[in-house]
């Protein structure tokens, strides 16, 4: 297109390049040839390095430490089944490695964008929403404040700050505290709009968008429609079509704004830090990202409809700081100086992974995924939904997200995104409806491949205990490097100094601290072996009972 061409990207690193090049009589045609090679070789070179280095440390292990037992009719199907458990540890290892030598090695990309140096302009705006259920005052209360210092940040004219909102499940369409906790949401808006109002001709700067339930045969209960995925599904139709019809009618307090590009989904603790709503906006208003559909329009091609920014962790408040934390949320606080940082998919294969916090382009999302993935069936969206929109990473741009601080917390997310994972395979199976590029296969193969990774390596200690395949001692390294290989890679790396200019005892302190930090939570992983393993084969069992028998409570939910 026109616009396209009058990008400097175009001509410099686009579709345009070979045009220029000729035009300036310039002869680059080998480079051409090596970057265009590089970039589809880039996936098989990849996966081939992951199988490459899995198989081949399993064979060694077994030339080099293979033990007999159990008879030696039977050791040709126990060296089967040994190395079928070993690859498991093993690959989780080596995938650690090599992403970590990527990251090391390879420069982050940083994606163009505009300034907007006199804020969002009407042609950009942006709606930033909170899905959320409202369970009590006590909660509301805190969503409302979380959006007021949502805006409070991020002050920008062209900004709706939205409530998205559903009652929680129930066993009838309506109960008698749903009256209560709306008209407490709606004062609160309310009140939020009195207390920051916008010019007169304005619409209000704080909404909220409420839904009814709906009765759902997988639940057998009353829930909001498809839960997260169906509030954003609903609220981006409602922006491209300009229909709210899906959201009851609050007044004033539930009109959308004419013209909203941009939606900034954040969950409900996640922080918004000054400035970062304008930088998002000005990436994805770059012509370079835009989205751009096939002919069919149910296909991004180039650009991105989904941007994800970085996830950090805040620096905990001292009462609440646990050993479970101090050990899984890496080092806290936000580095001012620092720049983008290595995402692997992205720097290599230039698509980040969607992790349900970013800007999420509405024309894009509209077209590609309104009406397209099954009812009652997609519990973890957010892999699915970047895989077909395409999601950049953005890592030059960060929000603040705390991680758990208790291991019962972390367990029971882990046990929902395992259940979610599983049940996107159906949608992996169908290459035609859902025709995914081969590296989000991969991603979604390699979340299944991570789930088996703790019962695997438990069978494999067993098996190992009953002096069959390999000493248990091997067996026990090999489980330590899969859960520790990648941090203390990272942590090793950590004593090299970037430059001399430093205080040295405190660089070596905080570079021991996270030495102990990566042997530690490797410690914990296999002291909790046990209970993960039971954990992964209970999700996945429930996932494939739920999907082939049951068919019920597909969209069982945890925060």
């Amino acid at each position: 297109t026109n616009s396209t061409a009058a990008m400097p990207s175009h001509w410099l690193s686009g579709a345009g390049r070979p045009a220029l090049v000729s035009a300036l009589g310039l002869h680059e045609r080998l480079a051409v040839l090596g970057r265009a090679l590089a970039r589809r070789a880039a996936l098989p070179v990849y996966l081939g390095s992951l199988l490459l280095g899995s198989v081949g440390i399993v064979v060694w292990m077994l030339l080099r430490h293979h033990e007999g037992g159990l008879g030696a009719g039977a050791s040709g199907w126990w060296i089967q089944l040994g190395a079928v458990l070993m690859l498991f540890p093993v690959s989780e290892a080596v995938v650690a490695v090599i992403n970590r030598l990527i990251s090391e090695s390879v420069r982050p990309q940083r994606l163009p964008r505009l300034a907007l140096t006199n804020g969002i302009p009407p042609e950009h705006r942006v709606m930033v929403v909170i899905p959320a259920m409202l369970s009590s005052a006590a909660s509301i209360r805190d969503l409302v404040r979380r959006l007021e210092l949502h805006y409070l940040a991020n002050p920008e004219r062209h900004a709706q700050f939205a409530l998205l909102t559903d009652w929680t499940d129930a066993d009838a369409s309506h109960v008698a505290s749903d009256g209560a906790l709306l008209n407490d949401t709606t004062r609160q808006i309310r009140a939020l709009n009195a207390c920051y109002p916008g010019d007169a001709n304005d619409l209000p700067r704080f909404i909220v968008l409420h839904r009814e339930r709906h009765f759902s045969d997988t639940e057998q209960c009353w829930i909001g429609w498809e839960r997260k995925r169906g509030k954003l599904e609903l609220l981006i139709a409602a922006l491209a079509e300009d229909s709210s019809a899906a959201f009851l009618d609050l007044g004033e307090i539930s009109r959308t704004a004419i013209g909203t590009r941009y939606v900034v989904t954040l969950d409900s603790d996640t922080q918004l830090p000054p400035g970062r709503l304008r930088e998002l906006v000005g990436v994805a208003a770059h012509e370079h990202n835009q989205p751009r559909l096939d002919a069919g329009g149910r296909v991004v091609v180039a650009g991105y409809g989904i941007l994800q920014p970085r996830i950090v962790m805040p620096l905990p408040a001292p009462n609440n700081v646990t050993l479970y934390h101090w050990l899984f949320a890496g080092r806290c606080g936000i580095d001012p100086y620092s720049a983008a940082t290595s995402e692997v998919y992205q720097d290599l294969f230039f698509e980040g992974t969607f992790t349900g916090k970013g800007l999420l382009n509405v024309r894009a999302m509209h077209a590609v995924l309104f009406g397209r993935l099954p009812e009652g069936r997609v519990l973890s969206h957010d892999l699915l939904e970047g895989s077909l929109v395409r999601c950049a990473a953005v890592t030059d741009i960060t929000v603040i997200e705390d991680a758990p601080f208790h291991a019962d917390v972390a367990a029971s997310r882990v046990h929902r995104w395992t259940r979610g994972d599983w049940q996107l395979l159906p949608l992996l199976l169908r290459p035609v409806r859902y025709p995914l590029r081969a590296i989000n296969r991969w991603k979604m193969f390699d979340n299944l491949r991570r789930s088996l990774v703790a019962p695997m390596s438990l069978a494999l200690l067993l098996l190992a205990l009953a002096g069959v395949v390999v000493s248990p001692w091997v067996a026990l390294v090999l489980v330590m490097a899969a859960f520790s290989a990648g941090p203390l890679m990272g942590a090793i790396a950590g004593f090299s100094p970037s430059r001399d200019d430093l205080a040295k005892r405190h660089f070596y302190r905080q570079a021991g601290a996270d030495l102990a930090r990566a042997i530690w939570g490797g410690v914990w992983h296999l002291s909790q072996l046990l209970q993960e393993s039971l954990m992964a084969v209970d999700a996945i069992v429930r996932a494939l009972y739920r999907m082939t028998i049951s068919h019920r409570r597909l969209l069982q939910w945890t925060t």
